[in-house]
């Protein structure tokens, strides 16, 4: 009998200065050193199919926990999961083979087009397995803050996400889409769960949430102290799709946390499933067609797994698909 092996990186507890953005050039982040029980070997060499998550707190990880159980059960998969600073991490560790399956945004994944990453062109190893559910941006603070607007946050102490992750590369671009350049503000660079601990505290006056909805640390959050979400103008909204074009209008309804009493306007991006183009076209069909066979299932541990659609599954991924996938969708009728 095969037996799960779980793969945690080492979470990195400090607080780190953020990257600047000189005149609206971004750069993609190199990626942090994954730490591990055992040294990592690539997947692909390997019996165990490991998934490259996110954040502890986050959707990428819980969800990739019951993944790598749906693939386990289901597949007769030895399966497991990394705790990593997710989006580009996930895109650097599947196109070397560390990791066989990863999670990342759309938005990070279309800045590889025009960047190479140390060198290497990760986009040219990696492949699209499924579109996702999407990321909607929460900008969280305290009650007793006083922050109303995204301009309140001039001067403010602010977590733009982990070194790596999705949630940084919006966070920064949607301070920047509102004028409030890096020396504007105070940048740290936090994971949700460091963010959380430091609004209890007081040592930062808001923080950029960048997931599924509900977020847990968020949830957590608001049953102990009173929190707001900052809404994100129209104009800002537009901005930002004008200039990228992976951003959709989107709102975060109200009651979704505790003391929440009217919807919050923001935007959201696409999550994607990938995976390296060397994965066999029948492994990448079998776990395509296991996710949808059983999404229901996945919608149990967090409810954004419920806005995974497989008449969506194509439908703004910025790289190409596997042929696997690819027979998977044509089977079923599922057209760009």
């Amino acid at each position: 009998m095969k037996i799960r092996t779980l793969f945690t990186g080492a979470m990195i507890f400090a607080f780190l200065a953020g990257c600047n953005m000189e005149n609206g050039r971004q750069e993609i982040p190199s990626p942090a050193t994954v730490h591990s029980h055992q040294e990592l070997q690539p997947s692909m060499t390997n019996d165990v199919l490991i998934i490259a998550t996110g954040d502890m707190s986050g959707v990428y990880f819980s969800l990739g926990q019951a993944m790598a159980d749906m693939y386990e059960k289901s597949n007769e998969m030895a399966s497991g999961t990394q705790v990593t600073n997710a989006s580009f991490q996930n895109i650097k560790l599947v196109s070397q083979k560390n990791a066989e399956l990863g999670f990342a945004t759309a938005d990070a994944l279309g800045l590889l087009e025009k960047q190479k990453l140390k060198g290497e062109n990760p986009q040219e190893t990696l492949r699209a397995l499924t579109g996702l559910y999407s990321n909607y941006i929460q900008i969280v603070t305290t009650e007793e803050s006083g922050i109303e607007s995204l301009m309140d946050l001039t001067g403010k102490r602010i977590s733009v996400g982990s070194i790596d992750s999705g949630t940084k590369l919006i966070a920064e671009r949607t301070l920047l889409a509102a004028g409030l350049s890096s020396n504007k503000i105070k940048k740290f660079t936090l994971s949700f769960s460091q963010s959380a601990d430091a609004l209890r505290n007081g040592t930062i006056d808001a923080a950029f949430f960048v997931s599924g909805v509900p977020n847990p640390e968020i949830s957590s959050l608001s049953t102990e102290m009173p929190i707001k979400l900052i809404p994100i103008p129209d104009e800002i909204v537009n901005r930002l799709q004008d200039q990228f074009g992976y951003y959709s209008d989107a709102v975060i309804p109200w009651k979704t946390y505790q003391g929440q009493q009217k919807d919050i306007s923001t935007f959201s991006i696409k999550n994607v499933l990938l995976t390296n183009k060397d994965m066999s076209n029948k492994e990448a069909y079998t776990l395509v067609n296991t996710l949808y066979e059983h999404l229901s299932d996945l919608e149990k541990i967090h409810p954004a797994a419920g806005d995974i659609k497989l008449s969506e599954a194509r439908i703004g991924v910025p790289i190409k698909f596997h042929p696997g996938a690819e027979k998977y969708f044509a089977e079923h009728g599922v057209n760009q």
